[in-house]
């Protein structure tokens, strides 16, 4: 297994376009994740109370009702507005979520800021749940119990599987770097432990919303590490590493 900064010209270009475009698409994880998850409990940024209502739910109030804010956040309504949306969604759920309130405000206030993100073809790209249709709201009306098992089922199959084999690319090329042999062990570990403490946690969080730990500490760590790695893996194919990084006789390699 030849060394990354020995390979051609154009091998280091095969592997600067992979290095380049899954940075980007790590980076797109985590804004969404970020984007889907703050202002849950109606503060800036993601906090663990945002992590247990994610996974846990609210037992004292509906799903839409938790989600609001971010729906409003992402729609781009401003806040000034949002007291009054609140009261609107508020009033529409303490009065038995009628037909006829749905139609007159519930059904155009989410025709104009909600579809899209959960449109049909949207919720099944997103993973959200629809909101075209009078049973399709009532439905997140009830009392909110957080991400389903289904939908957690779903999600870690497709999250397990796309990160496994991003991690083990990623981990495939640093070990090609002339990085410490302890340093290359442990970023190499980290992304596949860190994805299943993630991973985990989701289920430990809704049977107990102090697991949340997990969650923001392996969602933290996965992504963030293996794009390290990548990083490091590019620039000694093209510059070399710093030498505090460096392993004995990595400079005569």
């Amino acid at each position: 297994m030849r060394p990354l900064h020995k390979l051609s010209i154009a091998e280091k270009l095969q592997h600067t376009g992979f290095i380049i475009l899954v940075c980007f698409g790590l980076l797109c994880a985590e804004v969404y994740l970020f984007v889907t998850h703050t202002g849950l409990d109606g503060k800036a940024g993601v906090t663990l109370k945002d992590i247990q209502l994610s996974y846990a739910g609210n037992p004292h109030s509906s799903k839409v009702q938790t989600v609001l804010p971010t729906m409003l956040t992402n729609a781009g309504v401003p806040k000034a507005e949002w007291p009054a949306d609140k009261a609107m969604f508020d009033h529409w759920i303490a009065g038995g979520e009628t037909k006829a309130e749905y139609d007159a405000k519930i059904k155009p206030f989410i025709a104009q800021h909600c579809l899209m993100c959960h449109s049909v073809a949207m919720s099944k790209q997103l993973h959200n749940p629809p909101l075209v249709t009078y049973n399709d709201v009532k439905a997140v009306a009830k009392v909110d119990t957080g991400m389903s098992y289904t939908t957690m089922f779903m999600t870690g199959m497709v999250h397990l599987t796309m990160l496994g084999v991003i991690f083990w690319l990623a981990a495939y090329l640093f070990v090609r770097t002339r990085a410490k042999d302890g340093l290359k062990a442990l970023l190499v570990i980290v992304p596949f432990l860190a994805m299943m403490l993630d991973f985990s946690g989701w289920f430990l969080t809704k049977q107990n919303p102090n697991f949340a730990w997990f969650v923001l500490i392996g969602g933290g760590l996965s992504c963030p590490i293996a794009a390290l790695e990548l990083i490091l893996s590019f620039f000694d194919m093209w510059v070399g590493l710093p030498g505090f990084l460096r392993g004995n006789g990595a400079a005569e390699a």
